[in-house]
């Protein structure tokens, strides 16, 4: 599933339909209408939120399957509240009745928001529920509360314009494009540690520009966190290691076609042999396969 970030009702959802081998089936809208649909995530009922980035933009709930009841009436959500100019959604399903989501903002003040809510599935995004916003505290600490101030006024002094979320284990992290840095929340503790996005370099290449969105799922399996970036001479697909370590996987030629330009909509096939990213700028959409044709870590 990948967002199309366009204006004034141009933009939406479409899904790329694989069967059992790999191979691509179908391409099909799946949303439609929407503005400036950026990033979004997975739920863990396998429906896909999408994000709109604009000053009254929304959380839509949209289902891939073309046998659930849902599939043809994408919803919004309550994750977005009034509106705003929404990124990404990460998701804690540790109590399965009892999901908590969070949503990133692209917006110099704009707050992270925990989504607590009152059920699983379909209905969950849509009734009931609780929203908190992440607030900093001094020593490295931080709270969930209910002021959206301070959560705006948190977000404007240590995480503007927050981009990419992932959740795992207990640990939620996020990106913001203005400090680049990696912010890590130690959920349980309710301490946070931060890193500049490729501060630890291993090998060829360079992640000098903004952070953006990020993949972080099955990391009890997976060795990588994937980042896209936007904007430099090269903008590239990042990814960072176990022990925050950051290598370049693929990148623009710096100068090139693709210079200044924005990676976006990373995703895998289902066997995760397969790899994609687009160039957002030259509306281009690449599929990368590993020469050994194992799968993606």
């Amino acid at each position: 599933v990948s967002n199309s970030e366009d204006d004034s009702g141009k933009a939406g959802v479409h899904g790329l339909y694989f069967n059992k081998d790999g191979e691509i089936t179908n391409y099909k809208t799946l949303l439609s209408g929407t503005t400036w649909n950026c990033g979004g995530g997975l739920s863990p009922w396998n429906t896909w939120v999408s994000c709109e980035e604009h000053d009254r933009g929304q959380c839509w709930q949209v289902e891939p399957d073309p046998n659930k009841p849902n599939h043809n009436a994408p919803q919004v959500t309550l994750l977005g509240g009034n509106g705003g100019n929404y990124e990404s959604v990460a998701v804690d399903n540790t109590y399965t009745d009892k999901p908590v989501f969070f949503t990133t903002e692209d917006n110099s003040s704009g707050e992270l928001r925990r989504f607590e809510a009152d059920g699983n599935g379909w209905d969950a995004l849509h009734v009931g529920g609780q929203t908190t916003y992440l607030q900093f505290l001094d020593g490295n600490r931080f709270q969930w509360t209910t002021s959206l101030s301070a959560g705006r006024n948190s977000a404007a002094n240590y995480y503007p314009n927050s981009e990419g979320i992932a959740y795992h284990n207990s640990t939620l992290y996020f990106v913001s494009k203005v400090t680049k840095r990696l912010y890590i929340l130690n959920l349980t503790d309710k301490t946070y540690t931060s890193e500049r996005t490729g501060s630890s370099w291993v090998g060829q290449g360079a992640f000098n520009s903004q952070p953006d969105q990020i993949i972080g799922n099955d990391m009890d399996k997976r060795k990588f966190i994937y980042f896209t970036e936007d904007g430099g001479k090269g903008p590239g697909v990042h990814v960072r290691d176990r022990q925050g370590r950051y290598y370049t996987m693929v990148r623009g030629v710096p100068g090139g076609r693709y210079s200044g330009d924005e990676t976006v909509g990373i995703a895998f096939s289902p066997d995760r042999k397969k790899f994609y990213f687009g160039f957002q700028d030259a509306g281009v959409l690449m599929e990368v396969t590993r020469d050994d044709g194992q799968v993606f870590n």
